[in-house]
């Protein structure tokens, strides 16, 4: 893994790890934990195990509207879950027609859960290390550790609250 291709941020949220497992694994949700501010929405159903796919809607400034095809790498209950997103070409965009004949995708985002005395240890890892062609390289990171801290912010409000 290269760490300088890699972000990572950490939070204890006051919730067991079933709840918090529990909204990162429904992608209907990630657009009101989101502190980046790109996600828009799904319709997916919430995940279940590796291998499973579910689109997100997305906007960012510089690439205008487009969706991804999340596919889950790691799902581990209560424990770990991650996702490697990639351009959905299937989709009419402007970002779409901008990457042709481009190899987008090669990130990921993980989310590792660990209990601890008074809660649970969440940590969030962005890495882009495989990420090989250049153009879409120039776009990376796709996020900053500050945003990634706010939606770590997000999660402990929205699990906290039902708690």
């Amino acid at each position: 893994m290269d760490s300088a291709k890699q972000i990572e941020v950490s939070r204890v949220v006051h919730a067991p790890a079933a709840r918090v497992f529990a909204l990162l694994a429904d992608p209907r949700r990630h657009v009101d934990i989101d502190g980046s501010g790109l996600l828009r929405g799904s319709d997916a159903d919430p995940i279940t195990g590796v291998g499973q796919t579910f689109a997100m809607y997305m906007h960012r400034g510089d690439l205008g509207d487009y969706r991804v095809i999340n596919t889950v790498r790691e799902y581990v209950p209560y424990a770990c879950l991650g996702w490697a997103p990639d351009l959905d070409r299937s989709w009419s965009c402007s970002l779409v027609d901008m990457l042709a004949g481009v190899t987008t995708g090669g990130h990921t985002y993980t989310y590792r859960l660990r209990e601890v005395s008074d809660g649970t240890e969440v940590t969030q890892t962005y890495d882009w290390a495989d990420v090989k062609d250049p153009t879409v390289a120039s776009f990376c990171p796709f996020i900053s550790s500050d945003e990634m801290s706010e939606t770590l912010a997000r999660i402990a409000s929205t699990v906290e609250e039902s708690s």
